[in-house]
């Protein structure tokens, strides 16, 4: 819309069912929602006019701008095409995949952040490697209640399964859980500890049923 219609006089000139239709088939959304963004778009355009913002310089940088950024998209597109060719081809991704929580994007970002499982000696060091490891605020006899995560290690498994962990946690629009185990674990956790804590006790829990 920015690339077609760069200054507001473009855009108050439109025809408002094209502009109705392009916001519709660009976000997804019903009518009402595009009737109200269009509203609100108007709005901005007729305040740009009359306070005589129609310098030519603005029109090419929102060109320019939105150009760039429809071609960064097209990109990341195929980017993401061939990433799920090669995730065909590996088996931990697949695995992933059944875990209620984890879908199409965590799974290839989680796998491909682990490698070869097998270079890690134990659970303990893959959790390490995970930065999801509590760690533990001690001096002399004093020992810490409020621990936190690590956090070293990869930043992209960890913020993966926090990702993983808040759906995991939630419920379908039908009221059913997305992972009832998880779910229920949570509701427990959160009894007792802050919600902080008990989200990366459902990190920890993802990572054991990997």
């Amino acid at each position: 819309m920015l690339r077609q219609y760069p200054y507001p006089a473009d855009l108050t000139a439109a025809k408002k069912e094209y502009i109705l239709e392009l916001i519709t088939s660009s976000s997804r959304r019903g009518l009402s929602y595009a009737e109200s963004k269009y509203q609100l778009l108007r709005q901005a355009a007729e305040q740009a006019r009359s306070s005589a913002m129609q310098l030519s310089a603005f029109s090419i940088s929102i060109s320019i701008f939105a150009s760039n950024l429809i071609h960064i998209d097209s990109e990341i597109a195929r980017l993401n095409m061939e990433i799920d060719k090669l995730s065909a081809t590996i088996p931990a991704v697949g695995l992933l995949k059944t875990i209620p929580g984890i879908g199409e994007n965590l799974a290839p970002i989680i796998a491909a952040e682990i490698g070869d499982i097998k270079r890690f000696k134990n659970a303990k060091q893959l959790k390490a490697y995970c930065g999801i490891d509590p760690s533990v605020r001690q001096s002399g006899n004093f020992t810490g209640t409020k621990n936190r995560l690590t956090k070293r290690g990869s930043p992209y498994i960890r913020r993966a399964l926090y990702i993983a962990a808040t759906v995991a946690i939630r419920k379908n629009p039908n009221g059913s859980c997305i992972n009832s185990v998880l779910h229920d674990y949570y509701q427990g956790k959160i009894t007792s500890k802050p919600k902080k804590q008990a989200l990366g006790a459902i990190m920890n829990k993802l990572f054991l049923q990997y």
